[in-house]
Order: structure tokens, then sequence, then C-alpha cells
């Protein structure tokens, strides 16, 4: 059957169909670019973040280390913590109030409900998420990193990527859990996954990872990890 002879109505759809195609392949660069830029998993570690907020507020801050620990509950909540080693600003940061101006202003992306403390030279910041994780098949599974392109119609660029922001990353398995695979291009260290660095690269942390925890007692946790990324569409 030729164009020629489709009905009308018919004829329209595949126009439609055509010119959204066609928008779609010019709105989106080859390279990818189109979609939101990577973002830190932990905002106040980012390099020069804490320290430009400071100087804004007329105190000096260095920081000589910076980590983020992520502990995951089995009911899928989450708690963030990030510890940053200071050489400088350990006395000013003592001050409460400071402290706290400073650090949301470092921290805007790290959620709202944050707390802050000094823990001897280490700045304390910590915050909860109850979106980063879901449980499936009696797996939990870790979704905060999962930035893959979208396949629903019409849908340009994607969610961009996380990177770690801190010189390790660490999300550890809720208590009673073991790592089950979905660890993308992290490093599985016991009942852990770590990132350190620069890993991930530019493009950030694995697009596909979702690290999947499991009983300990499981059977196959492999496997087990396995059919529960499928089941909840990873």
């Amino acid at each position: 059957m030729s164009l020629a002879t489709l009905p009308p109505r018919v004829l329209r759809l595949v126009g439609v169909a055509l010119v959204a195609s066609a928008l779609v392949v010019a709105a989106v660069p080859a390279d990818g670019t189109a979609r939101a830029p990577p973002e830190p998993a932990c905002g106040v570690c980012v390099d020069g973040a804490l320290a430009d907020a400071a100087d804004r507020h007329g105190v000096a801050v260095a920081i000589e280390r910076a980590t983020l620990d992520v502990h995951v509950s089995d009911d899928g909540s989450t708690r963030w913590t990030a510890r940053l080693a200071l050489s400088d600003g350990v006395e000013a940061l003592r001050n409460d109030s400071l402290r706290a101006a400073i650090v949301d202003a470092a921290a805007a992306s790290d959620g709202d409900d944050r707390t802050s403390r000094m823990d001897g030279d280490t700045l304390v910041v910590e915050h909860s998420r109850g979106d980063a994780a879901e449980r499936e098949a009696g797996a939990v599974l870790f979704t905060a990193f999962d930035a893959r392109d979208p396949v629903l119609p019409f849908v340009m660029g994607g969610e961009g990527t996380v990177y770690p922001g801190a010189d390790a990353l660490v999300v550890h398995a809720p208590e009673g859990h073991v790592v089950a695979g979905g660890v993308g291009d992290g490093t599985v260290e016991g009942r852990t996954v770590v990132w350190r660095g620069a890993e991930g690269g530019d493009d950030g942390i694995d697009r596909d990872a979702v690290p999947t925890f499991v009983p300990e007692d499981a059977a196959a946790p492999g496997v087990r990890g396995v059919l529960a990324r499928l089941l909840a569409g990873y």
C-alpha cells in the first residue's frame, strides 16, 4: 500500500510522527549534551564549595579530605553523612549559627533537612532521603545514581549523571544484608560499594548503577539481585 492510498486520518498521524521525530533528533546532539549536567552526590564536599561559602562570610576554610557515607536501611530510607577534615577554619565553624549559614550555602544540592556539627577538627553534615532506595522481591535497591536515558516518546536529554564530589563515596548495605550486584563502576568492599576520587570519569558514576542488597542468608544472592532489578525495571 502506497502513502497515496492511505486514509487522510492515517496520513495526518504519520505526518505528526515524522515531525515529532525530526524535532527530537534536532534537539538532542549526538554526544548527549542535551541531558542535564552531572550533579555531585555530596555538594558540600565539592572542591571549593565550602571555602567559597565561608569566604562570603569572612571566614577562611580549607579541607584536607572529604568523604560521604550513605547508610541504607532495609525499609528503603537512607542517611547521608559527609565528613570534611579541616586544616583551617575549625574554630570559626564551632559557632553554630555561622556554621549553619555556611553549610547551607555550600550544600544547596544536599537536601533540606541537613544538620551539621563539629567532631574535633572534622565538619560533619548529615541529611536523610526517602527517595533514594526501594524494595523489590525482598531486596533493597539503591536507585539514587540511576540516570539512564528516558524511553518515553518525546522526552529529550534525560537526567544528569551523579559524580562523587567527595574523595570517597561509600554506600553501606542495610544491616543483615550483602551486596548483590548492580554496582556499575563501583568497587565492592565487604558490605559496601565504594567510589574513590575521580572514579566514574567526567561523565560521573555509571548511569546504570543500582547497587542491590539482599539478606545475608539469601541463596544465590547474585541471581536474587538480578531478579529484583528486572522486576523493578532496572
